[in-house]
């Protein structure tokens, strides 16, 4: 009788020395499986056996269990680099949370990586790809004669009144000029500053109206009492704040073209 060596179903504990039963799983040298008697078939035996692959060892342990910090966490992580670009600041808060956690070197590489481009990209895309950020105000498809021969002629009552009616739409009407307001926009290379004049009708009513000044070359300046035709397009309502941070709301005319009468 052969040497006994149990039965083993780990391909870690394969003996390619000796013959293997199919139905025990044991190993043993003679010709029949000592647990069964069953006859060991010609592929279990020792030689035809195919090679078992060792499985490669698992790098991590179960036993080993690493706790991270919430302020190391990525949910927190990616908020304070989302805050960088809101504000505009370079994500310093983020890169170091990173750099100080205990993730992988490879991800904290790409994250960081990603993390620059992304605050450069925000911050100076405006500059080389300013059309991609901010469209034109108004239809500068038409020239003057076509812009103000389909302005449709609205009484400033009217306009005021059905301000959502007349957004989008091309309209002309004559304002008087009650007050200037310069609106700050954008930031760092792009930025711009937009002239509103608050406008009402010819006989000081309540009937307000912004407009705002899109011509971009030579555009002309108005003063209080000035009497103004506009062609433009209306905007609904909008709010404006001015460079004291003063708040207007007001049925609102982006001009193209601005007569002084």
């Amino acid at each position: 009788m052969g040497r006994l060596l149990g039965a083993h179903d780990s391909d870690e504990l394969d003996r390619p020395d000796l013959n293997k039963c199919p139905d025990c799983g044991c190993f043993f040298e003679q010709d029949n499986c000592p647990f069964c008697g069953k006859e060991c078939p010609e592929e279990f035996r020792a030689g035809n056996r195919k090679a078992v692959k060792k499985k490669k060892a698992n790098r991590t342990s179960s036993s080993r269990v690493v706790f991270v910090e919430w302020y190391h966490s990525w949910w927190f992580i990616a908020i304070m680099f989302a805050l960088s670009l809101v504000f505009g600041y370079f994500p310093i808060v983020s890169i170091v949370l990173l750099l100080t956690s205990p993730h992988k070197t490879s991800h904290k590489v790409i994250f960081s990586i990603l993390a620059v481009v992304l605050y450069l990209f925000f911050i100076f895309g405006t500059f080389f790809v300013p059309d991609l950020f901010k469209g034109d105000p108004i239809d500068t498809s038409l020239t003057k004669e076509e812009y103000v021969s389909v302005c449709e002629t609205v009484t400033p009552e009217t306009f005021y009144r059905s301000a959502a009616t007349y957004a989008g739409e091309f309209v002309t009407l004559t304002l008087t000029v009650e007050g200037k307001y310069t609106e700050h926009e954008g930031y760092y290379s792009n930025e711009t500053y937009n002239t509103y004049y608050l406008c009402s009708t010819a006989d000081g009513g309540d009937f307000k109206i912004l407009v705002r000044d899109c011509v971009q070359d030579n555009p002309m300046q108005f003063i209080t009492g000035d009497t103004i035709t506009v062609y433009g397009e209306g905007q609904g309502v909008l709010t404006i704040h001015d460079l004291e941070y003063t708040a207007r709301t007001a049925p609102t005319v982006f001009a193209a073209y601005i007569e002084l009468k």
